[in-house]
């Protein structure tokens, strides 16, 4: 029987996180470096704030195959394995179906398998950050919703097909979290009000409510739970008539 005083420590772990100088993407890099992690981001944009030591920065666009295989490459280098991947990358585009799927599904399984490859011979975990998009319709976005129910069973597909190398898969969900893609909507007062009227605990979600799910998931205190939907929504999905 494993002590529970360390189960749920992170400590040293190498961590590499997709959309690390996002929205929630920040938030979770933040917190898995004050509990010791070790962080390789993997982003656009950098975020010189986040920059200290035991936190690596990759510019880059995940949908460059070749040049994703070539920071992969450069990472295990250096730190020898990775633990832990948090894909957070992700996009809305109302505009182009095509440009989700690349990024929020092509994007994440081209680098979740060659992550993977390399987890193999001490394990991990991977959390795919999904979304409310994942188990319900909505209107006028269906390259998103698309992109993100994809994710969910992509998931599953990599839990089943990693269970042997004990690397873990789980899908982490959020409900609507003030962030700048949610901004607009979040500003106007109706579009708000229907919202939270539809979630229980009565308010929008802030990118710190996924730290604990987060470290849970990461941490030897999750090491039997995989293919699994954990979503932080404040009760939207429970919700009926």
């Amino acid at each position: 029987m494993k002590s529970s005083k360390n189960i749920f420590s992170i400590k040293n772990k190498v961590c590499v996180i997709t959309g690390g100088c996002g929205g929630i993407g920040s938030v979770l890099t933040k917190a898995i470096y004050k509990n010791g992690g070790k962080i390789i981001i993997l982003d656009k944009i950098k975020n010189t704030k986040l920059m200290k030591k035991n936190i690596t920065f990759y510019r880059c666009d995940l949908q460059d195959e070749s040049s994703i295989k070539k920071i992969v490459e450069e990472i295990v280098k250096k730190y020898k394995n990775i633990d832990c991947l948090i894909n957070a990358v992700g996009i809305s585009n109302e505009n182009s179906f095509k440009d989700n799927i690349n990024i929020n599904l092509i994007a994440v399984y081209n680098l979740t398998k060659l992550i993977s490859e390399n987890m193999k011979k001490k394990g991990g975990s991977v959390i795919n950050i999904t979304s409310l998009n994942a188990e319900l319709g909505f209107s006028k976005n269906p390259g998103y919703v698309s992109s993100k129910g994809g994710l969910k069973l992509l998931t599953k597909s990599f839990c089943i097909d990693y269970a042997k190398y004990k690397i873990r898969f789980n899908n982490l969900g959020p409900g609507y979290i003030k962030t700048k893609m949610t901004r607009k909507k979040f500003l106007n007062l109706k579009e708000r009000k229907k919202r939270i009227d539809r979630i229980p605990l009565g308010r929008y979600g802030n990118p710190e409510d996924l730290i604990g799910p987060v470290l849970f998931l990461l941490s030897d205190a999750s090491s039997y739970i995989t293919g699994q939907d954990i979503y932080v929504d404040g009760g939207f999905l429970a919700k009926g008539i």
